[in-house]
């Protein structure tokens, strides 16, 4: 899955006249700590993730912001596995059994987030908007309580705060994450549409 800031920076570029709420959505699943809880809830153990995802994308009212935003992260997450993960996986020599990969890998997106979160003007900002929010208006997800998102927010904002001066992730370069950001923006329209 990618970083907080790769999905709001893919929300961001599709946000248009999208309330806040479009962008809470697009990293609120993210809000699970408990990784066999994130496998299901992502549909990462489905036998068709793509049409498990369909399935989804035709239930959802695209007039619901938060909503949106949740779908959009689904797609997100299922294109960045199938794509940057396998990639990762593959610079290891095939994916690992066991999970003694994950905290490297979790490593390398948090630095390709913190390195968003240092260079784009709107980052700050946008996660002061993330934040403002009411709790009241967050949608119920699967797995988790309002307060998790909560949480989840404001770890997040804290830690990016914190890192700003992160050095830049080796694995996961700016240009790499551009092309994937930009990628999943293009696609997500077309995908919507089936």
């Amino acid at each position: 899955m990618p970083s907080c800031m790769i999905h709001l920076q893919t929300a961001r570029l599709l946000r248009g006249e999208r309330s806040v709420l479009f962008c809470l959505g697009a990293i609120a699943p993210d809000a699970i700590e408990d990784w066999r809880v994130k496998d299901r809830t992502h549909f990462r153990q489905a036998e068709d993730r793509a049409s498990a995802l369909l399935e989804i994308a035709q239930t959802t009212d695209p007039r619901d912001d938060f909503a949106e935003g949740v779908l959009l992260h689904m797609y997100s997450d299922w294109l960045w596995d199938s794509d940057q993960l396998r990639r990762y996986w593959d610079a290891l020599g095939g994916r690992p059994e066991g999970g003694e990969w994950v905290p490297a890998y979790r490593r390398e997106i948090a630095l390709a987030s913190a390195r968003i979160y240092r260079h784009s003007p709107w980052a700050r900002p946008l996660w002061e908007e993330l934040l403002a929010v009411p709790q009241a208006q967050y949608c119920p997800l699967a797995c988790m309580e309002k307060q998790d998102i909560r949480e989840y927010l404001t770890r997040n904002f804290a830690w990016h705060e914190d890192n700003a001066g992160a050095p830049c992730s080796a694995f996961y370069p700016p240009e790499e994450v551009e092309r994937f950001v930009v990628g999943v923006a293009e696609g997500y329209g077309g995908w919507r549409a089936l």
